[in-house]
């Protein structure tokens, strides 16, 4: 059971991160009285056990809200968290071989017929959207040569001759190592670029951008960024085009239709590192599933996954989880409460025809969070059936919610050994699976950014 805790003060949260180490690993709930595990005021030495544990385990999580944390803009200028909440390989089906690139025609196409930008906005834009329109005359290619089963290098200089016979420059610019793709957005030259392209999966779009929101010149601002699918997972190109083909993603960008959305900023206290993300992020069940699949990889990809999603649906595992949120009126709540699974998304699909979160707007300044309360394989089917028309929201052991920023704080269990037997709780840290890449671990925080970066659609 799940219970929501109305605060008034963000001053007021329980939990949060400090800078020094205290007495207790984790600090009574003020407001209810309950604690989450007991307080003690032996020190580790006094006790004599487990000197091995690590030091963030007896950090007190006293509100990862109160927590400010700096970083840059697209000029390099520190934001603050304060002042983002005031203004501010997930998998998909089917991959793509670049056959539809020999149908058809591709020109640039200007006229009154596209007087109505709105027209041309996929279901998960906000209306009146903002959206502009451009006429590029220089792009740069990003591309991953074995992207969609090696076949990068193909799509890559397929795509390049249409753009070149449309009288666009092209810049093409090869990943060579995974890590490269980031390195090369954050430092490649981009003056007189008007639309960035990313060739490749979710992973690849995961990957440069991390390197493109990290620029120290005013590119976030100016360049327009665009999604060439390439990959197996092309779950973004799947949401802004509605389909994954490569040939309809060429024709939006010689359209030039630009539209600003959002972008997730999360921050890892621990290690105090941030990542940004486009698409989404899963805690739990679904990380799991990844995590299983990759120790199965010897079994090829579809059987794996499903295998995997087998195994962990026996497990139905839960954990005891605090949920920090700020809603988008501002006021700020806990949510507390056992859980299997978290799926926050900024896109409204995973895949095609699927309503994940079907309120979610990608230009609307709010991460979209489905909480998963039960571990129970009837209940978890319960609500396979039902994601394609977006009713699993109304299910008992589903919580939904829309809001600005959340921070997440797992818990496990372990034995003290001390006398009686006590077995306390302490913050867990355990994998993430963000934009498709397993990358990053709780506890985090997650704080929008409203309509940070352009893209074309």
């Amino acid at each position: 059971m799940s219970t929501q805790i109305p605060i008034s003060n963000v001053e007021n949260s329980t939990f949060a991160v400090v800078s020094t180490v205290s007495e207790s690993s984790i600090v009574s709930d003020g407001s209810t009285g309950s604690k989450v595990s007991e307080e003690t005021s032996k020190s580790d030495s006094e006790k004599g056990k487990h000197p091995e544990r690590k030091a963030h385990r007896k950090l007190s999580f006293k509100g990862l809200f109160h927590h400010h944390h700096s970083h840059k803009d697209g000029n390099g200028t520190p934001h603050s968290e304060t002042e983002l909440n005031e203004g501010s390989e997930v998998n998909s089906t089917g991959s793509v071989n670049g056959d539809d690139l020999l149908e058809g025609e591709f020109k640039h196409e200007y006229g009154d017929e596209y007087e109505d930008l709105d027209a041309y906005m996929p279901p998960s834009v906000v209306k009146p959207s903002g959206a502009i329109r451009i006429r590029p005359k220089k792009i740069a290619i990003l591309y991953n040569p074995k992207s969609g089963a090696q076949k990068g290098e193909k799509l890559a200089r397929r795509t390049e001759k249409i753009f070149k016979d449309n009288g666009i420059e092209v810049a093409m610019v090869m990943t060579e190592r995974r890590g490269h793709g980031e390195e090369l957005a954050r430092e490649m030259p981009l003056d007189d670029i008007d639309v960035l392209c990313f060739l490749g999966g979710d992973g690849t779009f995961h990957e440069c951008l991390n390197g493109f929101m990290n620029r120290k010149d005013d590119a976030v601002k100016r360049v327009a960024l665009a999604v060439l699918p390439g990959g197996t997972g092309n779950s973004f190109a799947l949401e802004l085009q509605g389909n994954n083909h490569m040939s309809n993603s060429i024709r939006s960008i010689l359209r030039g239709i630009v539209v600003q959305i959002d972008i997730a900023h999360m921050y890892f206290p621990i290690n105090d590192e941030s990542i940004y993300s486009f698409n989404s992020i899963h805690w739990g069940m679904g990380t799991k599933i990844n995590i299983t699949a990759e120790r199965l990889r010897w079994m090829g990809k579809a059987i794996r996954y499903s295998t995997a999603a087998a195994l962990e649906l026996m497990r139905g595992s839960t954990a005891d989880v605090v949920f920090e949120m700020v809603d988008k009126n501002g006021k700020f709540f806990e949510v507390r409460g056992q859980y299997s699974l978290m799926i926050a998304n900024n896109i409204m699909s995973t895949l095609k025809g699927m309503k994940m979160v079907p309120d979610a707007r990608i230009n609307d300044g709010l991460i979209d969070l489905l909480l998963i309360k039960s571990g129970k394989t009837s209940d978890l089917v319960s609500i396979f059936k039902r994601v394609y028309n977006g009713t699993h929201t109304e299910l008992d052991c589903v919580d939904y919610y829309q809001v600005k920023s959340f921070a997440l704080i797992p818990f496990s269990e372990y034995d003290d050994d001390v006398e009686g037997g006590i077995t306390e709780k302490e913050v867990a840290e355990e994998l993430l699976d963000i934009d498709g890449e397993l990358k990053g671990k709780t506890p985090f925080k997650c704080t929008m950014m409203p309509k940070h970066i352009k893209v074309i659609v």
